[in-house]
C-alpha cells in the first residue's frame, strides 16, 4: 500500500485530475464487532475522552484497519479487523458513532461502528461502490455517493441504513456531498455540463444550483463549509496548478485565496471559519501552511525535508494533526499548535497511519 494510499484525498486527486468512478442500496444491520483490545493488550477505548480515529496498515499485510488513539498518541486501539481497506472514517457530530467504508465483501460498503469498537453495522449491501460520507448535523442521516444506477449520484440514507433516497439522477458523476453545518444544504461537485463544479441543494435533492462557473477544464473539487453556512471553501485548477478559492451559496463571487505559482490542497477550515490549513508543494516537498480566511497573512507550519500534508484541526481549533513521511517511507500522525509550535509525533510503524479525524468531544 504505501506513498500511493497515503491519503483519501490523494487518491481523490489523482481520480479527479489525472483519470476519469463508480457506487449502492437497501441497509440493514448485518453484524457486530467485539471491543478489540489496544496494541498492548491492556487497554480500551474510552469514548467519552478526546480520541482521533485513523486508519492504518501496521499489521503488515497490506489491509487497512481503524483505529483510535488519545490525542497524545496514547491508547491506541483497534476498531476493526476484516480483510480489505477500510477507510473514509468520520465522526457522526455527537461523536457515538464512526461512519466508514469497506471493500471486505469485494466492493465498497458503508458501515458505522461505535468508538469504543462494538456494534459494528453494515449499512448498505449490493455489487456496487459507495463512498464520500457526510453526516447531517444531528446525526440522523448520512449523504454519500453510489453508482447505484450506473453512474456516480447522490444519496441520502438514515443513519441505521434504513430510507436510501437518490437525490441527484444526471448523466455524468455527482460526487463529494458535504452537509451544511445548519443542516439546510448539501455542496457536491459534478462533471455533468463536461468538467467538474461545484453544486448546492437541498437535502431532498431540491433546488439544485450550480455555485462555480470556470469551464474548460478546470476541476473544481473538495467544498468544505464555513461555519456559518453561507460560504464555501474549494480547490480548483484553472491554470494547471490547484488554487484554493472561495465563494457564497449564490455563486455571485469567487475569490482566489492561495497567491503563488505552487499546488495548494488538503484545505480545512478552522472551526470559528477565520483561518484555512493547507499543504502546498514547494520546492519539491509538500509542507503545511495556514492563512487568514480572506487568503491574508500565509505562514509556513512545518518546515521538514519529506512530505507533511493533510492539516485537519482540532474542534476547538487550537491543534493541527496531520500525517508526514518523515519517518520513513509510510505516513505517520503528527500534532502541532495552530501556530506550527510544539510539534509531536503521535505514531511510530512500518506501513503507514491516514485520514486522522478528531473526535467532536475534542476541544
Amino acid at each position: 500500500m504505501g506513498k500511493k494510499n497515503s491519503s483519501f484525498f490523494a487518491l481523490l486527486i489523482i481520480f479527479f485530475f489525472i483519470i476519469p468512478c463508480a457506487c449502492r442500496d437497501s441497509g440493514e444491520a448485518v453484524s457486530k464487532e467485539n471491543v478489540k483490545p489496544s496494541l498492548d493488550g491492556e487497554s480500551t477505548a474510552n469514548p467519552k475522552t478526546c480520541q482521533i480515529v485513523f486508519h492504518s496498515g501496521r499489521d503488515g499485510d497490506y489491509d487497512m484497519d481503524l483505529f483510535v488513539m488519545n490525542a497524545d498518541g496514547s491508547n491506541v486501539v483497534r476498531l476493526t479487523s476484516e480483510k480489505g481497506y477500510d477507510w473514509g472514517q468520520t465522526w457522526s457530530p455527537d461523536g457515538s458513532r464512526i461512519a466508514f467504508y469497506s471493500d471486505r465483501d469485494g466492493d465498497s460498503d458503508i458501515y458505522t461502528i461505535q468508538p469504543d469498537g462494538s456494534n459494528l453495522l453494515q449499512l448498505t449491501q449490493n455489487e456496487n461502490e459507495e463512498h464520500s460520507i457526510s453526516w447531517s448535523p444531528d446525526s440522523a442521516h448520512i449523504a454519500f455517493a453510489s453508482n447505484i444506477d450506473g453512474d456516480s449520484e447522490i444519496y441520502v440514507m438514515d443513519a441505521n441504513g434504513d430510507n436510501i433516497q437518490q437525490l441527484t439522477n444526471h448523466t455524468g458523476r455527482d460526487d463529494w456531498p458535504v452537509w451544511s453545518p445548519n443542516g439546510a444544504l448539501i455542496a457536491f461537485t459534478s462533471d455533468r455540463t463536461g468538467n467538474t463544479e461545484n453544486y448546492i441543494m437541498e437535502p431532498n435533492g431540491s433546488n439544485e444550483k450550480r455555485i462555480t462557473f470556470f469551464g474548460g477544464d478546470t476541476k473544481s473539487l473538495f467544498p468544505v463549509w464555513f461555519p456559518d453556512s453561507s460560504r464555501l471553501i474549494f480547490m480548483a485548477n484553472p491554470h494547471g496548478k490547484s488554487v484554493i478559492f472561495a465563494t457564497d451559496i449564490e455563486g455571485s463571487f469567487i475569490v482566489q485565496l492561495t497567491q503563488n505559482d505552487f499546488n495548494n490542497g488538503g484545505h480545512a477550515l478552522s472551526s470559528d471559519g477565520t483561518k484555512i490549513a493547507f499543504d502546498s508543494f514547494r520546492d519539491g516537498v509538500t509542507n503545511i501552511f495556514v492563512i487568514n480566511a480572506d487568503g491574508s497573512n500565509e505562514k509556513q507550519l512545518t518546515f521538514t525535508e519529506h512530505s507533511s500534508s493533510f492539516p485537519v484541526w482540532s474542534p476547538g481549533g487550537s491543534r493541527i494533526i496531520y500525517e508526514s513521511d518523515v519517518s520513513g517511507d509510510f505516513s505517520d500522525l503528527f500534532i502541532m499548535d495552530a501556530d506550527g509550535s510544539n510539534g509531536q509525533q503521535l505514531t511510530f510503524t512500518e506501513f503507514g497511519e491516514y485520514e486522522p479525524v478528531w473526535s467532536p468531544l475534542c476541544e
